[in-house]
């Protein structure tokens, strides 16, 4: 697990909007509207990164909605070169070791879709909103550890499975102060992402 803050800098600071002046915005928005601040970027706006109430936190989704699934059709073949790397004859070799199939049936047998539930599997690790979200936001200087010095607030938590065996990756944010603060770090590292929060009930408890 990862945790990390927001640095909040002082009026003034060049090219920081993350201010304690914002925070003080922020902070005054959500006492009194119950509503985070969201400065809208002004370069193109990308993609949208959606954030949903998960157990009195705010589960984050990139791109589309935690209740869509985009099933990728895959054939054997296809999957066994995007999951696991292998080539067609690394391919063959392995149906031929595990389902005990002559050269020619694994050959003919690339051609057939590929095992769901792999696939879903697959698609949950590597392509899902909540692993695209985890993906980018990991990579960018968000903030520092929450040990770290300086003056920080709200938080970011990056989470690798849940238990042992779990592969879900998850990334989270505490409240509606660390949405605010993750929208304007956005903005300051020049990212063409808004945020968004979803309404309603999605299934994530």
């Amino acid at each position: 697990m990862n945790r990390r803050s927001f640095l909040i800098r002082s009026v003034g600071a060049m090219g920081a909007l993350v201010t304690t002046q914002f925070l003080k915005d922020a902070q005054w928005l959500i006492a009194n509207k119950a509503k985070p601040l969201l400065i809208v970027p002004e370069h193109k706006i990308i993609q949208t990164l959606y954030a949903s109430e998960s157990e009195g936190n705010y589960a984050l989704f990139l791109g589309s909605k935690p209740d869509v699934y985009i099933n990728p059709q895959f054939t054997v073949g296809e999957f066994a070169n995007i999951a696991w790397g292998h080539d067609e004859g690394d391919t063959i070799e392995y149906l031929r070791e595990t389902e005990l199939l002559s050269k020619s049936e694994a050959r003919d047998h690339l051609q057939e879709a590929a095992d769901e539930s792999l696939v879903f599997d697959w698609w949950l690790r590597h392509q899902s909103p909540n692993a695209l979200a985890y993906n980018y936001l990991e990579g960018l200087d968000l903030g520092p550890e929450l040990s770290g010095r300086g003056k920080t607030a709200g938080g970011i938590r990056f989470i690798d499975g849940f238990h042992p065996g779990n592969e879900t990756l998850w990334v989270e944010v505490p409240d509606l102060l660390s949405i605010s603060l993750l929208q304007g770090r956005l903005i300051e590292l020049g990212k063409g992402i808004k945020l968004e929060i979803l309404e309603g009930e999605y299934g994530l408890g």
